[in-house]
């Protein structure tokens, strides 16, 4: 009986440092030691809407360089300045009215068909503006989305 509760001993303890070993490269799906990754932050409403209309704006700039109009139904403009952020002191005038200028600029750009192009681009710096102002982490990635056209 001994060298049965031994050996169930040795093998538990097998297992536990086989799925504890930090020298192994990081697990691959499918391993049965693997975690899940998680967002190191705790992401708040207004970050998530933000990266919601990255998406869309990135689906966007590519419908509208192949001629497609785009439409609100399509991409609705999330309100995200009634949303939660990750930092309540951005919650100021400033950024109200950024915000505002964001939604005259996305009601242009549904709005008027025939220069979407243009209106877009409007989008886009609306976007760039406000984010020099607030949180300009996400800069890098806005400022990819712009249109690769010249003026008429």
């Amino acid at each position: 009986m001994n060298k049965y509760i031994i050996g169930l001993v040795f093998f538990a303890l097998c297992i536990i440092v086989a799925c504890t070993d930090s020298s192994k490269p990081a697990a691959k799906e499918g391993d049965s030691c693997a975690k899940p990754v998680q967002d190191p932050n705790d992401v708040k409403p207004m970050a998530l809407m933000m990266r919601s209309m990255a998406n869309n704006c990135d689906s966007m700039r590519l419908k509208i360089m192949q001629g497609v109009v785009v439409d609100s139904m399509q991409y609705p403009l999330p309100p995200f300045w009634g949303a939660e952020p990750t930092d309540s002191s951005v919650l100021e005038q400033l950024f109200f009215d950024n915000a505002n200028q964001i939604q005259q600029a996305y009601r242009t750009l549904m709005q008027n068909k025939d220069h979407q192009k243009e209106n877009y681009t409007a989008v886009i710096q609306e976007c760039i503006h406000c984010h020099s102002s607030y949180c300009s982490g996400p800069l890098r990635r806005i400022k990819k989305l712009p249109l690769d056209y010249k003026p008429e």
